[in-house]
């Protein structure tokens, strides 16, 4: 607030200079003339500048931190700080000065939609995105090595990201390699810093997003008529969508000093355009701008028939904009042009072209100066033969030149034969009219020459017929780059060139050169090789290696024969599991009088060592070999158990502790541990909180959910049981928060009853600061249970099920009760709880708690034969011998924990309902810091809250490294 006046209709950047220090800075404008200053500085500004005022209220300037510099003409705090405003602008020099004011008028009413800079993104609360995997395993992969200087810059901007709070550091097993990518600058300079995270095995795992993209025939018929049309394109597109939490973890990055994972969805990732798409197109919808409005991923073009109409919506899309959290970049905005280009073409009144010819690498075909130049030609020409009328009389004269001692002479004849071909190719029904929904295949094929593709779908009589052509010349550096560049060359250029087309689509390139089958490439030692595959693991593709000879039309384009590869592939081998070698040196690093003296019979075959155990011939292996010889075995086949590797192994190998060695291995793999869930708890025998000699001693609660629907908003339970009596409270309510819970205690503290201790689940609304002051003020002393142990609040657990059963009962009764809402059925059940006599204390926990007994029992006047103290002793004792003997029947197959402080131990990993299918059952190792009680351990987990380290030995399990 200035001068009580808080209208602000904007922000400005100005350059301000206060003393020997010059600054950039945003301001905000105030929409008022009667402030008494021109320019009022901040507390920000004051930090900026290194400003001091003493007690005079003269103002200085600290310089370098040695001490006050105070310059001849000192500021006065009544003095004014005067500088001039600079707005926004954005290029509108193609317009009259009218309409020009008029634009910028708008500009600066929105401009704060414009981003400051390029981590200035703003963020789409209403949206999350996912990524989905199709199996999940994790992909990590080395971090790619680079000089000094490149390194520095990636840690430039990875300081820069960090603080802008779009990723964070992490401990994920999931990891891609950073690089830095060429960029072209306004001056046409290519410089490496443009940083790129290497998705492309993690996009091999990614599930594919179906999203429609936008296509140019549409547009046409929703601009018909249109006159002023304005380009918006998004600052940093991705990065405003945030990324859902829980698949954080999978857009690790690796850099050679760090590992981060985004908090926002990353350029690179294979369905990042198509989530985009989807989420600003349904903005567009959402505001009712569809009309007028129409984006290609980040790119928004607005069309309008009148000047006055195009302000108008101009001002509804960027306040549509600025409310979906996105920003824009002001540098890259076209406003209230006659004529923009959009979606690869020129986009005017009535009138849209392509900016680049999709025919022209036919229609410019050379004239063919050899045999090897018709020859290739005519491979092509042969493939449409069926296009072409008259196809073997038209083209005669270009078979002719290939006979045998014929030389070879163009003339007209042959002029015209070729010239009538390439229309015949560049024209229908030859070019067919790309479709979307039609099965895709880009052939592509590079020569020393130039690249060259062709863009084929296929038709509804099942042929495949070209879309679009492509050729593009090679410079003189280009041509002197191996085959595997100007193959993958060829393939990045066709998928950009068609990228309008080809983004949001599954696709097959096929393509003459065997090592790029599977894009197994290695790039470790090529920063240009790895920029194009970065670019291109952005589609959805597969690659399909063909001969050159089915290849045709792209090697033709190309010019140039078909290549012979010559590069092998792929960083991925294949580790043969045992070698031969290896057994004949084992063998020969242990003496025969060192073997096993059980061994009578040894064989020697093949330079190898048998001996024969029940008439089966095994190889001899020592100690040493054979523990190796199970790891590699147990690892090979997938993490197999005792018996599978006994069978695998015991056949073939002989070794007297074979067995044994075995069985130590399997039952010490970490891996193992953390993720099989075979694992029986075999520590933790029963115990028992209390007991409670008393109603009020011990309270628990807890909380049942999904009970939405049956006529009723309410979703939650909430259950306050007394551990004496058995006798529950509860409520019903939409929430899980601390008042609902508070509510709930109040039940059984309003009447004047002191409750001890209150045992309950780790719950966010039970943990919270609220309730936790609640206990205080009442002096209720607050138990949690075990992480992950709903049988520690085992008295709440049984009775959550008894009710659940008795109020479907109630629910499904012969309809009766259809049309009651489901909280008042609940009333009724929980009441009739009340009054039913329990199992294990003989009694009905309403006579226990009030001294009142069931109805049915006050039919004949047992009432006034109430002692209700010697009958809550004999429900104490009936209580105590039914914990007995279920403690007897759990124990049977339990021992006492053997864990000690300080020992090292895997913990299970939460709830399964709370973790992915995939995600380890078990994490750690982590460290025992004390002994709470005979079931109860603290761990060293790393959480904040003390509870939250707290383990129940079932949870347990010793890890041995």
């Amino acid at each position: 607030m200035v001068s009580g006046y808080g209208k602000v209709i904007g922000m400005a950047r100005i350059k301000v200079k206060i003393f020997d220090i010059t600054r950039n800075v945003f301001v905000f404008v105030l929409n008022t003339t009667d402030f008494s200053h021109d320019f009022l500085i901040g507390l920000d500004l004051i930090t900026e500048f290194k400003l001091c005022q003493d007690e005079n209220l003269n103002i200085f300037q600290k310089r370098n931190n040695r001490g006050v510099f105070c310059p001849s003409n000192i500021l006065h705090s009544s003095k004014l700080v005067c500088v001039n405003s600079v707005q926004l602008k954005a290029d509108l020099s193609h317009l009259n000065f009218t309409r020009s004011s008029s634009v910028s008028k708008v500009i600066q009413k929105f401009n704060h939609v414009f981003a400051k800079n390029t981590f200035d993104i703003g963020t789409v609360s209403a949206h999350e995105a996912a990524v989905k995997l199709s199996e999940h395993r994790y992909v990590y992969r080395k971090p790619y090595r680079c000089n000094i200087i490149d390194q520095k810059e990636i840690e430039n901007q990875i300081s820069e990201l960090l603080k802008a709070g779009l990723i964070e550091e992490s401990t994920s097993p999931f990891a891609a390699p950073v690089t830095l990518a060429f960029r072209k600058h306004s001056d046409g300079s290519r410089k490496k810093n443009r940083m790129c995270i290497d998705y492309s095995y993690l996009n091999k795992l990614v599930v594919p997003e179906s999203q429609p993209f936008p296509l140019i025939e549409d547009l046409i018929v929703k601009a018909r008529d249109c006159q002023w049309f304005s380009v918006l394109d998004i600052n940093s597109a991705f990065w405003s969508i945030p990324l859902r939490e829980k698949d954080r973890y999978k857009t690790a990055f690796v850099t050679q000093t760090g590992h981060y994972n985004w908090k926002c969805m990353p350029f690179g990732l294979k369905t990042s355009p198509a989530i985009f798409q989807r989420i600003l197109r349904n903005t567009l919808k959402k505001h009712d701008l569809d009309d007028f409005a129409v984006n290609y991923i980040d790119d928004i073009l607005v069309f309008s028939k009148s000047f006055e109409q195009h302000l108008v919506h101009l001002e509804k899309i960027l306040d549509a904009i600025y409310k979906a959290g996105f920003r824009l970049n002001l540098s890259k905005c076209n406003f209230a042009k006659n004529k923009v280009k959009y979606l690869g073409h020129e986009i005017e009144n009535n009138l849209t072209r392509p900016i680049f010819d999709n025919v022209l690498p036919v229609r410019d075909f050379p004239v063919p100066k050899t045999q090897k130049n018709v020859r290739q030609f005519l491979g092509k020409v042969n493939f449409y033969h069926s296009y072409i009328p008259n196809s073997a009389i038209i083209l005669a004269p270009l078979h002719n030149l290939l006979k045998k001692n014929i030389q070879f002479e163009w003339n007209d004849s042959c002029q015209k034969s070729f010239e009538f071909v390439k229309d015949c190719l560049c024209r229908e029904p030859c070019l067919a009219i790309f479709s979307p929904d039609k099965e895709t295949v880009v052939y592509t094929d590079a020569s020393l020459e130039g690249i060259g593709a062709v863009l084929k779908q296929r038709q509804e009589d099942g042929t495949f017929k070209p879309v679009a052509y492509f050729s593009k010349k090679l410079n003189e550096c280009q041509k002197k780059k191996k085959a595997l560049f100007l193959e993958c060359l060829a393939i990045k250029e066709a998928l950009n060139y068609w990228r309008y087309r080809l983004l949001g689509i599954s696709f097959e390139i096929v393509t003459d050169h065997k090592p790029l089958e599977n894009m197994k490439i290695n790039t470790k030692f090529d920063d240009e090789l790895r920029e194009l595959i970065l670019q291109i693991s952005q589609f959805d593709y597969k690659v399909t290696y063909k001969p050159g000879k089915t290849n045709l039309e792209a090697d033709c384009l190309s010019r140039n024969p078909v290549l012979n590869s010559q590069e092998a592939s792929s960083e991925l081998r294949v580790v043969n599991f045992l070698a031969m070698e290896d057994l004949l040196k084992d063998q020969k690093s242990v003496a025969l009088d060192r073997l096993n003296k059980k061994i009578n019979v040894i064989n020697k075959e093949n330079n190898l060592l048998f001996t024969t155990c029940k008439n089966t011939k095994k190889i001899i292996i020592s100690d040493e070999f054979a523990r190796e010889l199970v790891k590699k075995a147990h690892f090979h086949f997938g993490h197999i158990g005792v018996k599978q590797l006994e069978l695998t192994l015991l056949p073939y190998f002989y070794n007297e502790s074979l067995k044994k060695l075995i069985l130590e291995f399997t039952k010490t793999c970490s891996t193992c541990l953390r993720n099989k869930s075979r694992i029986s708890p075999k520590f933790g025998p029963m115990s028992h909180l209390g007991p409670a000699t008393k109603p009020f001693e011990y309270m628990s609660v807890d909380t049942i959910g999904g009970f939405s629907g049956n006529n009723s908003t309410k979703r939650y339970i909430h259950l306050l049981v007394d551990h004496f009596t058995r006798f529950a409270y509860a409520i019903t309510s939409k929430h899980q928060k601390a008042p609902d819970f508070i509510k709930l205690l109040n039940l059984a503290i309003q009447k004047g009853n002191n409750v001890t201790n209150l045992l309950a689940d780790q719950y966010t609304g039970l943990n919270s600061s609220i309730f936790k002051q609640f206990l205080k003020q009442h002096n209720v002393r607050l138990l949690f249970t075990a992480v992950d142990c709903p049988f520690s609040n085992g008295i709440n657990e049984r009775l959550n099920q008894t009710l659940v059963n008795r109020l479907r009962c109630k629910v499904n009764e012969k309809n009766i009760n259809k049309t009651k809402p489901w909280p008042i059925l609940f009333d009724e059940c929980l009441n009739e709880y009340n009054n039913t006599i329990h199992s294990a204390t003989k009694f009905s926990p309403n006579y226990l708690m009030n001294g009142v007994h069931p109805p049915i029992l006050n039919t004949i006047k047992r009432q006034s034969n109430i002692n209700l103290e010697k009958d809550r002793k004999l429900a104490f004792l009936n209580s105590q011998k039914n914990h007995f003997m279920n403690k007897k029947r759990y124990d049977r197959f339990k021992r006492e924990p053997e864990f000690q402080v300080g020992q090292l131990v895997l913990v299970h990993h939460g709830n399964s309902l709370n973790r992915n299918k995939l995600d380890e059952i078990r994490t750690g190792p982590y460290k025992i810091l004390a002994r709470i009680s005979n079931c109860l351990f603290e761990v060293d987990s790393g959480y904040q809250k003390k509870e939250s380290n707290i383990y129940h030995v079932s949870k347990m399990f010793p890890f041995q490294p």
